[in-house]
Order: structure tokens, then sequence, then C-alpha cells
């Protein structure tokens, strides 16, 4: 018996329009109604994923910035707290400093131009020199922007050569190519572990399904890994069970042959 789900978001749980089936919300309800847990594990910050659980809350945790901030969302608490570092972010700012560059915090992506850092939410701006002295231990990820994908590769590659103690993931968007960076201590795993011990589950009563390579160190971890059928060809190769894509109720398939 399966007893937590966990999904991925973005390719996995929400459709190219960014939204989530009402179908599919039913279905989580009904079986977290059962007694199951629902969490979503995420490259995103929480407040983009909790937007979502305004109306509708279907929501148990949240393994946000990938596994860097885990958060407790009934009892609004932090499980998780796994921030970039200072030294990283000042590191990273100097070599990239001619590209925009978005600092991921808990409620906010701010903005990064230079020596100029905007605040969309309060429509404000700043000097990167206060920004950081506010924010420097509230960073979960960053993201480097870059709008041709070779760039983006070199860039990667330059990174990692430098060998600092960071986490690398690779951002397709639709318009542009990014470098994500989190602590070298943020993994979706070990997000994963905590709440299992929250909640007294084994790791294989845990139902995983995501689509993206950066998914495959948490699908081989759990007692079954679902890959939806836009997923890439390295996840359907370690998935123990395929479903349809995030534009076909993938998810909510898994839930109705599985729960």
């Amino acid at each position: 018996m399966y007893r937590l789900l966990v999904s991925d978001f973005d390719g996995t749980l929400i459709d190219s329009d960014e939204a989530i089936p009402l179908s599919t919300m039913v279905e989580i309800d009904r079986i977290r109604r059962n007694g199951v847990k629902f969490a979503v594990a995420s490259h995103r910050i929480l407040k983009s994923i909790l937007d979502y659980n305004r109306d509708f809350p279907f929501l148990d945790y949240v393994i946000s910035c990938d596994g860097a901030y885990v958060y407790d969302v009934v009892h609004r608490k932090a499980l998780v707290k796994k921030p970039l570092g200072a030294s990283v972010i000042k590191r990273i700012k100097k070599l990239y400093s001619d590209c925009e560059i978005f600092f991921g915090t808990v409620h906010e992506n701010h903005l990064c131009k230079g020596d100029v850092v905007y605040s969309t939410i309060k429509n404000r701006r700043v000097s990167f020199d206060e920004f950081y002295e506010t924010h420097k231990n509230l960073v979960y990820k960053l993201e480097i922007k870059f709008s041709v994908k070779k760039e983006r590769d070199n860039a990667f590659q330059e990174i990692e050569e430098l060998k600092i103690p960071i986490h690398l993931n690779k951002i397709d968007r639709k318009k542009d190519y990014r470098v994500e960076i989190t602590s070298k201590e943020a993994l979706k795993t070990l997000g994963l572990e905590k709440i299992c011990k929250k909640e007294h589950v084994s790791l294989d009563e845990v139902v995983c399904v995501g689509d993206s390579d950066d998914d495959i160190p948490i699908l081989l971890s759990v007692g079954k890994s679902v890959v939806v059928s836009n997923g890439s060809k390295k996840v359907k190769k370690v998935a123990s069970m395929q479903t349809s894509s995030n534009e076909t109720k993938g998810v909510e398939k898994v839930i109705k042959k599985l729960f």
C-alpha cells in the first residue's frame, strides 16, 4: 500500500498552460481524505507553488528549490532550510555580472541586472550591495539567464570546473536557457527522507512521478517510480512505470491506477 505521492511540477503535474486540471485536483483530494499524503518536488521557489494551493488546498508538503527549502504546508512549518551561501552569491554575481541573474528566496525571484536588483512584488529596486546585506542568508537558489543554449552550456561547464561546492542544473524555458545553482546540501531525496521520517512512512511506500533528468535520484529512491510520456529518455529507462503526458492528465491516471 502506498502512503505518499510525490510529483514533479513543471512538465509533470501542470500542463503547458501552467494549470492543474480540476479532475486531477479532485483525485488528489480523494486520496488525501483516505490518508495518503501529497507532495510536490520542484525547482520552483515555495510561493510559486503555494499560489496553486490558495483556492483548492491540495498540498501536504512542498520540496522547493530542488530540496533547498522543504515546507510542511498543513502546519506552516519549514522542515529543511539550506540557503545557497553568501560567498557563492558574490562569486557568481562577479563572474556573470553582464547576465540577468534571478535570486530565489522563499517568497520571490529577485531579478539582478548589473548592480541593480528589482523586486516585482514590492515594485522597487535596490543596489546589489543593499540586497546582499539583507538577503545573503535568504537565497535558496539562483538562476543565470542566457538567450542562447550554447552560451548556457558553456557557462555550466565553466562553473563545474570551478569546483565550488554547489549543485548545478540546466533549465530550458520557452524563451531562454538557464543555469540553476543550489547548495551542495540541497537534495530532493533528502527532503523526501525528512518528510517520510515525519510521517513514519518508508520509501517503499512512496510513489514518485517525474519527467526530467534531475528527477532521477528521487525516482530511484522510492518504491514506485513513474515517468510521464513527455519525459526524457534517461528517465524512461529508470522508471518502473510510464503514464501519459502532462497534457493528458498523466498524474491523475497514476492516482486512479495505484490508489
